[in-house]
C-alpha cells in the first residue's frame, strides 16, 4: 500500500495541488471591480423594447468561495411612466451566486444563489443542462411592505410577511414558453396605518387583510391565476386572470381581475370609517367613492369593488369593472 501511495501520490497530488492553488489564488486576484463595472455597463446599455427604462447600481462585488461572487447593495430603479413621479426601486442588501463545478465539465451550467433582501430571504437555482432551462425558488418571511413598487401601486403602507415557492422549466430558455407553478401566502397582511392619504385626500385607517393565498399554473408561458383570496376581519379579496410571460418579468402582460368588499365590522368601527365607507346597511357613497370617479364606478350592488388590471406588469393599468361586468371573475 505504501509501494503504491508513493508510486502514484506524486503523479495524482502535484496536478491537483497545482489546480487547488490556481483556483485559489485566481479568486483572489480576480478584477472584480471591472466584473462589476462590466455587469452594470453592459445591463444598463441594453434596450428592452416595450419596458420602462431601468438602471442598474451594485455597491460592491467579491469573489464567494471559488466558483461564485457576492454582491451588496444592488438596486434596480424603473422609470415611472408618468412624468414627474419617482421611479420604483428594488433593493437586495446582500446576493451571492455560485457555479457548481463538476456539472461544467460536461457542459451544463448549475447555479445556485441567496438573497438578503426585503427583510426577508430568498433562495434557490437555475439549472441549464441543455437548450432547457429551470428555475426554482424558496421565499421566506419577505416583508411586503419593503417592496416598494408594491407599495407605490398601492399608495399606502403594508404589512406582513410573505413565503412560498416558485417553480419554472423553460423550453430553449425562453420565458415565454415556461411550464411550472407558483405558490405564495402572505400572513398578517394589513393597508393603511391611519396617517397616509389615498389620492392625496383620506387617511386610510389600518385594514386587517389577514392571510393572502396566491397560487398559478403557467404553460406555454401564460400563467394561470387559480386562487387569489384573502378574507381577513376587515375586508375580503378575491381575483383571477392570466398573465402572459415574457422574457424580462415586467414586460410579462396581465388580463387579470381584482375584487374586494370592505366587512361591516371596520365599516362601522369608527366615525372616520362610516364616514369613508358608509354606515353598515347603508348604499349611499362614503368618501371613499366620493373622492374618485373610478372608485365610485367599480363598485357593485353587492358592494365588492371590482377593478380590471391590465398591461406590462412594469406598468399596469387598472380600470373599474363595477358595474359593467365582464371579463375574468364577473360573479
Amino acid at each position: 500500500m505504501k509501494d503504491r501511495l508513493l508510486k502514484y501520490g506524486g503523479v495524482v497530488g502535484y496536478p491537483l495541488f497545482f489546480v487547488v492553488c490556481l483556483m485559489l489564488f485566481g479568486s483572489l486576484t480576480f478584477p472584480y471591480d471591472k466584473l462589476k463595472e462590466r455587469i452594470v455597463a453592459s445591463f444598463n446599455v441594453q434596450a428592452h423594447p416595450g419596458s420602462s427604462q431601468q438602471e442598474l447600481q451594485i455597491d460592491d462585488l467579491g469573489g464567494y468561495w471559488v466558483s461564485g461572487v457576492r454582491m451588496k447593495g444592488v438596486r434596480l430603479l424603473t422609470a415611472s411612466g408618468e412624468p414627474g413621479k419617482a421611479p420604483s426601486k428594488i433593493e437586495i442588501d446582500d446576493a451571492t451566486v455560485r457555479y457548481s463545478l463538476l456539472p461544467l465539465l460536461v457542459g451544463s451550467s448549475d447555479m445556485n444563489f441567496d438573497l438578503d433582501a426585503f427583510g426577508g430571504e430568498i433562495s434557490g437555482s437555475y439549472d441549464a443542462p441543455g437548450k432547457d432551462k429551470s428555475v426554482d425558488l424558496s421565499i421566506e418571511a419577505v416583508d411586503i411592505g419593503k417592496i416598494a413598487p408594491l407599495v407605490q401601486v398601492l399608495g399606502v403602507p403594508l404589512e406582513g410577511k410573505l413565503g412560498g415557492a416558485v417553480h419554472f422549466t423553460m423550453p430553449d430558455g425562453k420565458t415565454s414558453k415556461a411550464t411550472g407553478a407558483v405558490s405564495l401566502e402572505a400572513k398578517d397582511v394589513t393597508v393603511g396605518d391611519g396617517k397616509a392619504k389615498i389620492k392625496g385626500t383620506i387617511a386610510l385607517p389600518k385594514v386587517d387583510v389577514g392571510a393572502i393565498t396566491f397560487a398559478a399554473d403557467a404553460k406555454d408561458g401564460v400563467l394561470k391565476i387559480t386562487k387569489l383570496v384573502a378574507g381577513g376581519r376587515d375586508v375580503e379579496v378575491q381575483g383571477d386572470g392570466r398573465i402572459t410571460m415574457r422574457e424580462l418579468s415586467t414586460d410579462s402582460l396581465c388580463d387579470a381581475q381584482l375584487r374586494f368588499k370592505i366587512n361591516d365590522a371596520y365599516r362601522g368601527k369608527s366615525d372616520v370609517t362610516k364616514s369613508l365607507f358608509g354606515t353598515p346597511g347603508s348604499t349611499g357613497p362614503g368618501l371613499f367613492e366620493l373622492a374618485d370617479a373610478k372608485i365610485r364606478s367599480s363598485k357593485r350592488p353587492d358592494g365588492y369593488y371590482v377593478w380590471s388590471v391590465r398591461g406590462p406588469l412594469g406598468n399596469p393599468e387598472f380600470l373599474p369593472v363595477g358595474n359593467a361586468g365582464g371579463g375574468f371573475g364577473s360573479k
